[in-house]
């Protein structure tokens, strides 16, 4: 879905500014605001279904009131997500009450983390019912005796929590660590190790479910900017006054897929995983990993919060960086300077950046192979993870 909605029913989207769909096909509005309606309704506020499953979890075999925890932890979560900025506005433009994008799959972590502490708060402050209590006439009774503590603890909690946010940012607190994440990136000038501990950041944070908070197009944006006056001013990006930028780095040549170079972990499982769940998911997420939209791989394989795949999910990308600052370094490739849309083919960015050369394509073929090398060891450890799984389990029968 998110793949339709930004590629194709998108007026900038890749496919559609190559093949002009929206002038064509009839219908291309209506289907678009679907699109639209669909994304927004389901992607767009699938952390509360993280912090309501997490609470019920958290709490499903302590307490008869699970349900009482979800809907607390929900509400938790959304005081933790308050848009700080309602309070303080006075202007006649409208201001959201809550941070919409951290309801989506931004919000996983921290949606996560509130589900977990609101089921441990119900587990030590919530009462075990009994099977029978003649002293309790109605079930909302029992309702307010079991829970209205960890009810009032909980909503408490949280909210002198998100009052102390805000005070140091009114974005909550995905906007608080992305502030401050990116701020230690601001005017490095080691550029190489800049790039290197941006990509184990911001993989990182990816693993853990902080998705989309953090963006590097605007890192070295004064030196993007001179390449681009370079490029246009002489009409080819060769000799560009800053050949080495984080963009170059990060942006363009170690994000091939999605985060972790996800399009060479899908060739890595569908090459050699005999994981029926994992080649499943990695087919139904190709194409949109194609296309860089890989939050469908990384909630379905899962490969969030994954053990086995943390090391070359981290490692893939700082791979990646490190040879395209040798081409770079040896000028055998121009830096990427002209601007690419985020649904351009990952494997074709550096190629249309640096204006269509051959060396940025070889550069940017040969990391999705390596990534993939990278890979391909752990997805062989869960074949034989898998195989002793089966054994198992014949053996028990």
């Amino acid at each position: 879905m998110d793949f339709l909605s930004q590629a194709i029913f998108q007026k900038n989207g890749f496919l559609n500014s190559i093949y002009h769909i929206s002038h064509w096909l009839p219908g291309f509005k209506i289907v678009a605001k679907y699109l639209t309606l669909l994304d927004l309704s389901i992607n767009g506020v699938v952390a509360i279904a993280v912090v309501f499953l997490a609470a019920n979890l958290a709490t499903r075999t302590s307490t008869r009131y699970n349900l009482a925890a979800s809907l607390t932890a929900v509400f938790a979560f959304m005081i933790m997500n308050f848009n700080g900025s309602f309070l303080a506005h006075t202007g006649r433009q409208q201001v959201g009450k809550f941070l919409e994008n951290n309801l989506s799959y931004s919000g996983c972590f921290l949606a996560l983390i509130v589900g977990l502490v609101t089921g441990w708060f119900f587990n030590r402050l919530g009462k075990h019912m009994k099977e029978r209590d003649p002293n309790l006439n109605t079930q909302l009774t029992v309702w307010a005796r079991y829970n209205v503590l960890p009810i009032a603890v909980t909503l408490l909690f949280f909210g002198l929590f998100s009052y102390l946010v805000s005070f140091f940012s009114r974005t909550g607190v995905n906007g608080l660590v992305s502030s401050l994440y990116q701020l230690s990136f601001s005017n490095y000038e080691w550029i190489l190790l800049a790039a290197i501990l941006a990509a184990i950041l911001n993989n990182g944070f990816w693993f853990l479910g902080i998705i989309g908070s953090f963006d590097f197009s605007g890192s070295n944006s004064g030196s993007t900017v001179q390449n681009l006056e370079y490029a246009i001013q002489h009409g080819s990006p060769w000799g560009a006054p800053n050949p080495i930028t984080i963009h170059t780095l990060f942006d363009s040549f170690a994000n091939i897929g999605g985060p972790g170079m996800a399009l060479s972990l899908l060739i890595a499982i569908l090459w050699r995983s005999r994981n029926p769940n994992f080649q499943l998911a990695a087919k139904t997420s190709l194409v949109p990993s194609i296309f860089n939209v890989s939050q469908s791989l990384l909630i379905g394989l899962p490969v969030l919060y994954n053990p086995l795949l943390v090391i070359p999910f981290l490692l893939s990308p700082v791979a990646s960086i490190l040879i395209t600052w040798i081409a770079l370094k040896f000028n055998f490739m121009p830096p990427t300077v002209y601007p690419v849309s985020s649904t351009a083919p990952g494997f074709m960015v550096g190629w249309l950046g640096t204006g269509g050369t051959w060396q940025a394509l070889l550069v940017s073929v040969l990391n999705v192979a390596v990534g993939t090398l990278i890979y391909l060891p752990f997805i062989l450890l869960n074949n034989r993870i898998q195989e002793l799984r089966e054994r198992s389990a014949a053996h028990e029968k």
